[in-house]
């Protein structure tokens, strides 16, 4: 079997709302509208689409409480600072893991959490 990943698709009920904080977040220009938006950042692909999107023929269900999306950064102090001027809804503070990691989590605006966290050097 030949497999690719293609994107994180996120289903809202506000695609524009989602983009601007996702581009806030990582960089880039967002492309779409407010049904079906993409965002394309160092090969990672998101997608935002309209929960209830009239080119399709059944309603998503939003909600995903469960799902946490973590990116390697190389300063979560730094980043830190940057993603508390945004004023985004902070899970916790940079914290040290006891396997080393030092991470912090937010919540973007329909509620999924996005981990940041930086590996000991060495």
């Amino acid at each position: 079997m030949n497999m690719q990943f293609t994107d994180l698709c996120f289903v809202t009920k506000d695609v524009l709302r989602l983009c601007t904080f996702y581009e806030s977040v990582f960089g880039g220009k967002a492309e779409g509208d407010e049904w079906h938006s993409g965002l394309s950042v160092n090969g990672l692909n998101f997608v935002f689409l309209l929960e209830k999107n009239p080119d399709f023929y059944y309603e998503y269900t939003n909600g995903a409480s469960n799902t946490i999306l973590s990116f390697d950064v190389d300063d979560v102090d730094v980043e830190y600072e940057r993603i508390l001027s945004m004023d985004a809804d902070i899970v916790d503070e940079p914290t040290t893991r006891p396997w080393g990691a030092r991470s912090f989590q937010f919540k973007d605006p329909d509620g999924n959490i996005l981990n940041f966290r930086s590996m000991p050097k060495g």
